[in-house]
This record gives C-alpha cells, structure tokens and sequence, in this order.
C-alpha cells in the first residue's frame, strides 16, 4: 500500500505539496504519528481537472484490531477557500485601515476652552469654507448645534444634537480619554461620513478641549464594499456551484447550530434524510462527466421537489441531506414513501432512482448520531433497490 501510493503521489498530488506527503506517508513515520497522537490528519492538494482541489487525510487504527487503519480522505476545497477569501478581505480592511489613520482627511480643528466654552477655528479644508460658519466665538455647544441645522444630513441631526452636548463630550472624555461621534454633513449636496473627535490637552495657558472633524466617507463606503463582499463570498462558499442546493459546508453549519440547540436542551423535533443517486459512475464511465452532472441536477430538482419545504445540501458526487423540520417533519414518513414511489417508478420506466434513507432526532447526544442511522437505512434502501433491479434484468 505504502509502496503504491509513493508511486501515485507524483501523478495526483499538487508539487508544492508532494514532499510533505511523501514524509506523511512513510511507514515508518506514520505509525510513530499514530502511537503518538492516536490520530493523523493532514491537508493537502490534489490535481483535478478544474485545477487543485484541498482535501484532508485522516488516519487512525481500527478500534477491535489495531493491525488495520482507517484512511480516509475528506474534501475541504470549499472550507479552505471561503478561509482565504475572508483572510485576504480582512488583510485590505486591516491596510486600509492603517493608511487612513496615517493620512487622516480632517474637515477641520477646534480649540475650546472647557470652561469658557470659546472656540477658535484651527483649521479647515476648502469643502468646510463653503459652511460659512464663524471661525471663533463662545459657546462652542450651542453654536455647533445652530450650525449643525443646516450642514448635518437631516436624517441624522437629532442624533448628533443628542450627543454634542458639554456634560455629554466631558463624561465621556472623563471616562474613555476621547470622545467619538459619527455623522454625516452634506458637502457639495451628497451626504458624506464623517467622524467628531475630542479630546483633552494640557496647554500653557490650561486645559483645552481639541475637537477635530475627520472625513471618514472612504473609510465607511470600503467597510461597506468589504462587508458585502464578505457576505456574497460566505453566500457563495454554501452554495454547490453545479445544483444551487446548499453544499457539504453549509451542512456542517446547520449541524453544529442543531448541536449547539442539543448541548442547550432546547433542540426542536427534526429527522435526517440521506439520499444517493444510482448508477452515477456507470453513466460518467459510459456517457461521460457532462452527462453525470445533467443527471446529477435532474436527481436533486427531485429531491427538491419532494422536500420543498426543507433545506437540501449536496455533499458532493452523487450524496445529500436533508434536515428536516416543522412541516415537513411532521409528514416525514409520506415524504419518504413518495420518493419510494418514485424509485418503483423509474424501476419500471428507467428514469432516476434515488435511495433514501431516514432517521429522526430521539434525544440523541448530537446530530451525528441522527446522522449515521439515516445513513445505514440509505444503504440498506440502496442494496433493495440494486436488488430489485438486478431480478428484473433477463
């Protein structure tokens, strides 16, 4: 076995990843890993011909006879590249982000007196000129809140008005060191982000309240922008690009909620469905992959059809779950029979069988429980149908 996958690695394996599988699977090293941790799991990439695809080995022995392992080889692809997109998205946030702190576009800076509440404007950018509000005064509060009438975007002028307030800033600044508000002025007849700052310096002459208006609307659109990006790649990265249907990850998702929901005593009354499409590999070998994948999405439009009401995922090849709840719960049995009717059907006509496999949640410790009887049942469907096929054949 050893000796044959030696020979496969340089075939299947991507080259940046061959040596490090070559080490993984030296007998000598892998059983030092397995009386050592007890388990081996390592990810790596395989050629395919859409490109390298991440999967995940798992060795262990095998609990009643530790002469034998158990190998096996997991698809990640999805978990791995959704990982990266979010990784990538969080580095430009993160250098956006300090950039911005660098190069900071201040609208303008105030310097107030705390006590006497006189101002003197320190400096102001073109767009603020165009205000004409005055450039020093008294009661720096007040007038900030007169003049906020007619530069502040309506929508959020009571807000801003609510906040800029002397006992309110002073508290805060008390409490924080800064005190931080964000709103929005019209400039040049748009609504543009920008963010008040304020904070305390010892000067001279005394205490002296520095107030600065930073431009933030680049920042605010780029947070925008990143966070639709983040939620189409998490969109995408549950989604089985060649069914629509959710895919292996979104799955373990949902899993992890109904464990969570389990842990907690409140888990709702739910059944797990496993579904196989037959004959896939015999219409890939004969009709080729193009075909496969019609007859893929022609099984899963049936089992949508059949669980309408009920999340389907694809876990890749020729496999799905359904997780079934409320409505469809309550008539999981009829649902089931119909996709047995439709088996019995597509026996006589030749159309798509599907096994089927189903197991309800009795208070189990976690959903993979639920999980594995489903999946016996499916097995069991499988060989009935295989059979029943097999005694019709002359």
């Amino acid at each position: 076995f050893f000796e044959a996958c030696k020979a496969d690695i340089g075939r299947v394996i991507h080259p940046d990843d061959r040596d490090d599988v070559l080490k993984a699977l030296d007998r000598n090293n892998l059983m030092d890993a397995l009386d050592r941790d007890g388990v081996f799991m390592m990810p790596y990439r395989l050629l395919s011909e859409k490109g390298p695809v991440y999967v995940n080995l798992r060795v262990s022995r095998m609990d009643d006879d530790d002469r034998f392992l158990i190998i096996g080889v997991t698809d990640i692809d999805e978990q791995v590249k959704r990982r990266q997109a979010e990784e990538k998205m969080r580095e430009e946030r993160i250098a956006y982000s300090r950039i911005n702190a660098l190069a900071g576009d201040y609208i303008c800076i105030y310097i107030v007196d705390p006590e006497t509440e006189r101002y003197v404007e320190f400096s102001a950018d073109s767009q603020y000129e165009t205000f004409d509000i005055p450039k020093e005064g008294t009661d720096f509060f007040a007038t900030s809140r007169k003049n906020g009438e007619g530069v502040v975007y309506p929508d959020d002028l009571e807000r801003a008005n609510s906040m800029l307030t002397k006992e309110k800033v002073l508290a805060e600044i008390e409490r924080s060191g800064i005190f931080a508000l964000t709103y929005r002025l019209m400039i040049n007849g748009k609504p543009t982000y920008t963010r008040l700052k304020a904070a305390m310096v010892e000067e001279p002459e005394g205490r002296r309240l520095v107030v600065g208006v930073n431009n933030i609307d680049s920042q605010v659109r780029q947070e925008e922008e990143y966070s639709k990006r983040l939620a189409q790649a998490q969109r995408e990265a549950n989604i089985d690009p060649l069914t629509g249907v959710k895919n292996r990850h979104a799955y373990l998702e949902a899993e992890e909620q109904l464990d969570r929901q389990i842990a907690e005593h409140r888990a709702s009354e739910f059944a797990i469905v496993i579904l196989d499409v037959n004959d896939l590999k015999k219409i890939n070998d004969t009709l080729g992959h193009h075909a496969g994948d019609q007859h893929i999405q022609s099984a899963c439009k049936i089992i949508c059809d059949i669980f309408k009401r009920s999340p389907v995922f694809r876990f890749g090849g020729d496999e799905f779950a359904v997780i079934a709840q409320d409505a469809d719960y309550q008539c999981i049995e009829e649902l089931v029979g119909k996709m047995s009717d439709r088996n019995r059907a597509a026996g006589r006509d030749g159309g798509i069988i599907i096994a089927c496999g189903m197991a309800k949640y009795q208070n189990d410790a976690c959903v993979a429980n639920v999980f594995e009887r489903a999946d016996q049942r499916m097995y069991v469907n499988k060989s009935n149908l295989k059979a029943a096929k097999n005694n019709k054949m002359p």
